[in-house]
């Protein structure tokens, strides 16, 4: 692939990666576009005509009818508290069989890629059934639990192709010097693994942010419903107006946070993709 791309000419490349870069950006810009009409605009108007006037109130409407800040903030809580699940199993996991040389790495690494490749529609089910058992249905704090161990599932498998990287002399040398395997863990291998670490994290953040299925199942308070959950409510109209110009400005205002988020960790994310091929 790398040969064939070098023989085109560089202008050709270019234009290629400007179209691709076209096709991704037009329905953003569609969706913005539509966020900001009014009704009678958006029906008469096309996708990428601009607004004759910004509509603000149907942000307004959507605040005021379904409190998007505590939606935000469920999303934001399930998010980050998955997050950190995911990496407190994953790294300690992903340190033993690759800077360890575990004998049971084939085992792990399998495991781990077939669960994080597993239907979530496979084990929704189960989860409820155990929520409906231990008296935690409607519960923000269950929810974070699966998410965070298939999240980890994913994140024991990249770190540890990462980690097999790392020069096993640096280990030694912190061994000889007298450190145990966790101090080699927590002060050596760690800080040469914060991009990477970083990089699973914005990953898993953004995953499960749009996550549906399960929170539609484990929460049916809508006090404690997610970003993707209100989107879906106001796609269905249940909070009048015309549909369109809402769910455009619902779906503003739920990539905004993941849009941010990458948008500060951009240089840590490019870091981490790539430090497995340095």
């Amino acid at each position: 692939m790398r040969r064939a791309l070098s023989r085109l000419p560089r202008s050709l490349v270019v234009a290629l990666v400007i179209a691709v870069a076209v096709m991704w950006l037009l329905p953003v810009i569609m969706v913005v576009l539509a966020s900001v009409k009014s009704s009678q605009d958006f029906a008469s108007s096309g996708f990428l005509d601009l607004p004759k006037e910004i509509a603000w109130n149907n942000f307004e409407m959507f605040f005021g009818g379904i409190n998007i800040g505590q939606k935000i903030l469920n999303s934001f809580t399930i998010s980050i508290g998955a997050v950190l699940i995911s990496l407190f199993l994953a790294f300690p996991v992903a340190y033993a069989v690759s800077v360890g040389k575990h004998r049971l790495r084939p085992v792990v690494i399998t495991l781990s890629v077939l669960i994080f490749l597993l239907p979530v529609e496979s084990v929704a089910f189960p989860i409820y059934l155990l929520s409906k058992m231990t008296g935690q249905y409607g519960s923000i704090g269950f929810l974070i639990m699966p998410l965070g161990i298939i999240g980890g599932a994913f994140a024991i498998f990249l770190l540890a192709n990462v980690m097999n990287h790392i020069p096993p002399s640096l280990a030694e040398a912190a061994e000889i010097d007298g450190a145990n395997k966790w101090q080699v863990m927590w002060k050596v291998v760690l800080p040469l693994m914060t991009p990477t670490v970083l990089t699973v994290a914005l990953l898993l953040f953004v995953n499960n942010w749009n996550e549906y299925l399960l929170t539609l199942l484990l929460l049916p308070d809508t006090a404690s419903q997610t970003v993707p959950l209100a989107i879906s409510m106001v796609n269905y109209g249940q909070f009048g107006g015309a549909p369109g110009e809402l769910v455009a400005a619902a779906s503003v205002l739920a990539a905004l946070p993941s849009l941010l988020v990458f948008l500060f960790f951009q240089r840590t994310l490019v870091r981490g993709i790539t430090a497995g091929t340095q």
